[in-house]
């Protein structure tokens, strides 16, 4: 076969290939733009999706008249927490590792987190939090700080939240109204709050 016969073939395939190519090349600016919206809303759409499938599976698995959540809050401004452990009366214990950013958000929210979700029958019961972490300001080396505190309670036939929180206690275990003012004998540590829901 000659030149001119080869390329004559070639020539469609090579057409073809460059048409391809050219319809597989660089999306433009506001087509990455718009491909980036539509990812970022089938994410938040995963993120509502998957909430409310947790939500379902809580109730179903922790009805109202026994669940009983555990939180931890952290009120204190340098210190990062790594790990809690829970235990609820003589139940096994239940840690739960938290990495840094986890002890960043939770401390500079302020908010909570939920370390367990339990079924407990109505009657007393005794929940004990110990928590470890280290204040930001720690020279390398230090000891690990390690807060502990139980607290006993009657659980009722409703939801009921067991919130622990690392903040300036007066002696005694009260919590101090605010960060700011600390009264001479105030101190690192836990209190706890129960929570029932109203009805």
């Amino acid at each position: 076969m000659n030149r001119p016969a080869r390329w004559a073939l070639l020539a469609p395939t090579l057409l073809c290939w460059c048409t391809a190519f050219a319809q597989h090349a660089a999306p433009t600016e506001p087509e990455l733009l718009k491909r980036d919206q539509v990812a970022e809303q089938l994410r938040l759409e995963t993120l509502r999706f998957n909430a409310a499938a947790q939500a379902v599976e809580d109730e179903v698995r922790y009805p109202g008249l026994t669940r009983t959540a555990v939180y931890l809050g952290v009120e204190l401004d340098d210190l990062l927490v790594s790990e809690a452990s829970v235990q609820i009366d003589e139940r096994p214990v239940v840690t739960v590792k938290i990495d840094e950013a986890q002890a960043l958000a939770l401390q500079r929210s302020e908010g909570l987190k939920r370390l367990l979700l339990a079924n407990l029958d109505p009657g007393p019961h005794r929940v004990q939090l110990r928590m470890t972490g280290q204040y930001a300001s720690a020279k390398e080396g230090a000891e690990p700080v390690v807060m502990e505190h139980a607290v006993e309670f009657e659980k009722l036939p409703k939801t009921t939240s067991v919130v622990f929180r690392a903040r300036w206690t007066k002696p005694g275990g009260q919590a101090q109204r605010s960060a700011f003012i600390r009264t001479s004998g105030s101190r690192r540590g836990l209190d706890a709050q129960v929570l029932r829901e109203q009805p």
